[in-house]
């Protein structure tokens, strides 16, 4: 039997989002699963399907003050990370990619090599620098923060980089033409059009912070208020219920999901913006 190249296709694509969707489905399956579809006791199979699906485990989640604490802190702590990164990022990429001076590529290494070290080799200088006088009179939310943002902006750099040399000078210089000044010019010509990559770098910076666990755990681990990993960590500790963890597995991923889908509305709209102008 000769199989033809599309029904190869068509089989390679069928088991790319069966891999991909079941995933996805056993957290949804059981964050909305009874008591009885988890725990069977071996006395029977666990079903597909719960037998009573239920939001139960959301509303005792979004309930408990210390969950509704981690979450708003871990949302403050990705938007500030993404603010820094992109405020010191973008202006340092664009310098970067369109200035040349001696050793540009050295400082550019300096700068990537920041993510050449594990992060629990980083955490420790970080955390003791933070832990002195002036430093430690920082909130831990801007800690944690400028720590994501040690992180990410790396990363950050490194794609907009690539975004601003894929844009020609000619916007720039046009506007220079007729009077714009650099700044001028780097504002309201070259950033719309580089929207798209910068989006796609905030995105990559909030996913980066709110996932984030070593950082936060060694910087928060004399507070009571923490982001959602560490509270997801604090919670494994004491309970292995499937449901439940599956539950605020979904809670963390729901944010990211409306951050995405925010951004890339931007990613659509600046895709031409500067060059129109």
């Amino acid at each position: 039997m000769r199989w033809s190249a599309p029904l190869l296709h068509r089989i390679g694509l069928g088991l790319f989002l069966v891999a991909v969707l079941i995933p996805p489905f056993l957290l949804f399956k059981y964050s909305i699963s009874d008591k009885e579809s988890v725990v069977t006791g071996g006395e029977y199979p666990q079903p597909f399907w719960p037998f009573h699906p239920t939001l139960q485990l959301f509303e005792q989640l979004f309930t408990r003050d210390d969950f509704l604490g981690a979450f708003s802190l871990s949302l403050q702590i990705a938007l500030l990370t993404v603010f820094f990164s992109l405020v010191l990022g973008a202006p340092a990429a664009f310098a970067l990619a369109r200035y040349r001076f001696p050793g540009k590529a050295l400082v550019l290494f300096l700068m990537i090599s920041v993510r050449l070290l594990p992060d629990i080799t980083s955490v420790v200088p970080v955390v003791e620098q933070f832990a002195r006088y002036p430093f430690s009179l920082v909130p831990e939310l801007l800690q944690v923060a400028l720590a994501h943002t040690l992180l990410s902006l790396p990363y950050v750099l490194y794609i907009a980089i690539g975004v601003f040399e894929t844009i020609p000078r000619d916007l720039e210089e046009q506007a220079q033409l007729l009077g714009a000044s650099r700044l001028f010019a780097f504002r309201h010509i070259v950033l719309p059009v580089a929207l798209p990559g910068l989006a796609a770098a905030a995105i990559y910076a909030f996913l980066l912070s709110w996932n984030e666990f070593v950082f936060t755990f060694f910087l928060t681990f004399q507070s009571t208020s923490t982001t959602l990993p560490v509270l997801l960590q604090r919670i494994m500790a004491w309970t292995v219920q499937t449901n439940y963890l599956a539950a605020i597995a979904l809670a963390l991923t729901l944010p990211v999901i409306v951050f995405t889908m925010i951004v890339q509305k931007y990613m659509r709209a600046g895709m031409m913006a500067g060059a129109i102008k």
